[in-house]
């Protein structure tokens, strides 16, 4: 008798399965994602996948629901890598430009913050 294909939700804090769904043959652990997550109290929660949940669908749900995600990319999906990559380069770009038009300039150049003497 051949085993079951099962789909778990895992809270490596407690050590814990939280639910699983059977993986039907005749679809993908993709599918079988969605309906678990539809079945956990996202909000609020950070869900943590590998590259094969890189997936919009999957992404729109947990937020969908309130929650957060990380999810790996890999090199089998270059374009939103590069939309990565530029999305943090932006990011360190914006501060970088903040910082230079700052009317403190640096971090390290603001003055510091009143301090009330209790003697």
């Amino acid at each position: 008798m051949p085993g079951q294909h099962l789909l778990a939700a895992y809270a490596p804090t407690v050590g814990a399965v939280l639910a699983q769904v059977k993986v039907d043959a005749s679809t993908n652990e993709h599918k079988a994602a969605l309906t678990l997550l539809g079945i956990l109290p996202l909000r609020g929660k950070v869900v943590v996948g590998d590259a094969m949940f890189c997936q919009r669908d999957l992404a729109e749900e947990v937020v969908g629901a309130g929650g957060d995600y990380v999810l790996t990319v890999k090199d089998n999906q270059p374009g939103l890598g590069i939309d990565i990559r530029a999305g943090f380069a932006f990011e360190t770009a914006a501060r970088s430009i903040a910082a230079a038009t700052s009317p403190w300039g640096s971090a390290s150049a603001r003055p510091e913050p009143h301090r009330h003497d209790r003697r």
